[in-house]
């Protein structure tokens, strides 16, 4: 402690200490505000992800008998056993066929392309409660002459009725990509709907390019009678979908299972890589901070020249010497780390209680989403001593090595 009180004609010594500590200190809260806000992103993803009902998918493969461009016979999954697999398992809550397909869909205003899902209509209560807009029965049926007819409704995601500028009583048409063949040769397949509801689950993706219908609508649109494309799973415990669909493909190596990690890797993945940039990225303010530490302590030898050749002349060793230097300097980083981890939590602190930042409408949430995650406090504090403690090293090895003659003469 008394070195690091450099002597009262070398205030410029304290001011480069004072800019070390600042430093290191502004590199550790840059480093755990920036990983706790990006850490909860991924939180609020993960939470709009459980909201689904999709937690596993199982896809058809051309080895499954019946195979035919994506679909196979109904009841080819219940020869399978996995229907008594998942009424045994008190980990899955519902097992949902689905009959899904690509198409275009039209309105009065705008075109776009979108996916077809037909869903049972025990699924479809299911999604009661994510509808924020229905329509009056008695708007879903559409005047041919005199007669009128009943459309079949479909429900929009809500980025995609506002897309598309559609309301709950819309009609819409739906056109199949494959043309069918008939007396008039090839003509697209096509079919009316009745917008009867909008859904919003958060994932503006799903909203943007999903469309819900009843299964059997949208086999009357394909003019494919019992069949699927796939079957989704729902779990009690969104984070134990890894580890059912591993026993899931024991049980069917014929058939394509992938849990919600895999159906996002390449959104996960792109996070991870962002968090990792940002991180070593923000590891060189700490960086740039111990050179002024290394700078400091550098100057520190210099000064105490006259000190340490008397240390050396008392008898004490290389060693003891170097590690009153390489204390100096770990000192310095500690009292910035601790100094920057505090500032840190602070602001993450402020940002959960207070939502002054205001996010445009392209993210998940308005407000800036933090997460407090103690291993980021500890990592990036540990971080911050190594290289700390990397910079001390020269310095000290210097003052280890300093011939007390040259002290005597010169200090």
């Amino acid at each position: 402690m008394r070195y690091l009180r450099s002597k009262k004609n070398s205030r410029f010594l304290s001011f480069i200490t004072i800019l070390s500590i600042m430093g290191v200190g502004v590199g550790v809260t840059s480093m755990i505000v920036v990983l706790s806000v990006m850490d909860g992103f991924e939180a609020e993803l993960k939470k709009r992800l459980m909201s689904t009902d999709l937690h596993i998918l199982i896809l058809p493969t051309p080895e499954i008998p019946g195979f035919d461009s994506g679909f196979v016979p109904k009841f080819a999954m219940d020869q399978s056993g996995l229907k008594d697999f998942a009424a045994k398992d008190k980990r899955i809550v519902s097992f949902w066929p689905v009959v899904s397909t690509e198409a275009i869909l039209k309105t009065d205003r705008k075109v776009t392309g979108v996916v077809l899902k037909g869903i049972t209509a025990e699924r479809l209560a299911r999604m009661k409660n994510q509808i924020t807009e229905s329509a009056d029965p008695r708007m879903m049926v559409e005047r041919s002459g005199a007669d009128t007819i009943r459309l079949p409704g479909a429900f929009l995601g809500q980025e995609l009725a506002y897309e598309m500028g559609s309301i709950p009583g819309d009609f819409l048409t739906i056109i199949s990509p494959t043309e069918t063949e008939g007396p008039l040769e090839t003509v697209p397949r096509l079919k009316r709907f009745a917008v009867e509801g909008v859904y919003h689950t958060g994932l503006p993706e799903q909203e943007l390019h999903t469309l819900f219908a009843t299964d059997a609508a949208v086999r009357s649109f394909l003019r494919r009678a019992d069949v699927v494309s796939s079957w989704e799973i729902t779990l009690n415990d969104f984070e134990q979908a890894p580890a059912v669909a591993r026993e899931i493909r024991k049980l069917l190596p014929n058939y394509k299972v992938q849990d919600w990690v895999e159906l996002n890797s390449n959104l996960f993945a792109s996070l991870k890589l962002e968090r990792i940039s940002m991180f070593i990225i923000l590891a060189f303010i700490i960086v740039v901070a111990s050179f002024n530490i290394l700078t400091t302590l550098t100057l520190m030898v210099m000064e105490k020249k006259k000190e340490i050749a008397i240390l050396k002349a008392m008898g004490a060793r290389d060693g003891q010497v170097a590690a009153v230097f390489l204390a100096e300097g770990m000192l310095i980083g500690a009292v910035g780390v601790a100094g920057g981890a505090a500032v840190g939590w602070v602001i993450c602190q402020a940002l959960r209680r207070y939502e002054f930042i205001t996010l445009p409408d392209v993210f998940y949430d308005r407000t800036l989403p933090v997460t407090f995650a103690p291993g980021y406090y500890v990592g990036v504090s540990i971080v911050a001593i190594l290289i700390v403690l990397a910079a001390c090293l020269y310095p000290s090895r210097r003052a280890a090595k300093f011939n007390p003659l040259d002290g005597f003469r010169f200090g």
